[in-house]
Order: structure tokens, then C-alpha cells, then sequence
């Protein structure tokens, strides 16, 4: 028997929602891939686009748009991690997609980015709305 999804018929689940890093494997897998791709592509690698290319890898797994004042205040906080995944990806080569290892620490960093984030993305959205009223 198949299992029961909790929908309704004419229903379509909006695409709009924000992710819960629950995907399927195959958008995780696209996501790690690109991540992949923007590190190892680097010719002249810094600190600063591996920074950049995970915050875009959370982007990619969690569903949320960036912000200047998060992105700072998380690579601040866990900005040593974001470069040993640079690394570890760069040190595995053409084989890094295929390293189920690095998926799993890319995924773990890239909700501990979201979770670490999402009081201050919202803190700074607010404060940007609040600013705009003002005008």
C-alpha cells in the first residue's frame, strides 16, 4: 500500500515556501555540485570566495536569500569551518561530488548557517522594513 501524503487533490504544494533541508537527495546532491564547482573553480582561491560559496551552499539547501549583515556576522561565527570545507573539497579533487562524507559535512554546515542565521536574517529584515517606514 502506498503511503499516505497528506494533500489534497488540486492541491499544489507552493514552491515559494522556504526550505526545510529536507530534500530530496537529488537537490541536495545539485546543490553540493554546485558548491563544488565554485570552489574548485577558484584559480586563485581566498578566503573570501570560499566564505561566499558556502553561504551560497546554504542558500541552496535551506531556500533563503542572502543578506550582506548575516552573511557577515556568520562568517564571522563559523567562518573556520566554511574554509575547512574548502579545503577538504579542493584536497579531494574531481572525486569531491562523489564523497558521500563531504555531502553529509556540506549539508550539516549548511543548516547550522540557516539555524545560526535565521534570527539574524529576520532581526535585519525587520530593521530594514522599520528603517523604510520611517522615510
Amino acid at each position: 500500500m502506498p503511503p499516505h501524503r497528506h494533500t489534497h487533490p488540486g492541491v499544489t504544494p507552493s514552491l515559494s515556501r522556504r526550505r526545510g533541508g529536507r530534500e530530496g537527495p537529488r537537490e541536495l546532491t545539485k546543490a553540493f555540485r554546485r558548491y563544488v564547482e565554485r570552489v574548485q573553480a577558484l584559480d586563485d582561491a581566498s578566503a573570501a570566495r570560499d566564505l561566499a560559496a558556502a553561504l551560497d551552499l546554504a542558500a541552496d539547501v535551506m531556500g533563503h536569500e542572502r543578506d550582506a549583515e548575516v552573511d557577515a556576522s556568520l562568517a564571522a561565527g563559523h567562518g573556520a569551518s566554511m574554509l575547512r570545507l574548502a579545503t577538504a573539497v579542493r584536497r579531494a579533487g574531481r572525486g569531491a561530488v562523489a564523497q558521500p562524507a563531504l555531502l553529509a559535512r556540506a549539508i550539516v554546515l549548511a543548516r547550522t548557517l540557516e539555524r545560526t542565521g535565521a534570527g539574524r536574517f529576520a532581526g535585519a529584515r525587520a530593521e530594514r522594513e522599520l528603517v523604510g517606514a520611517g522615510r
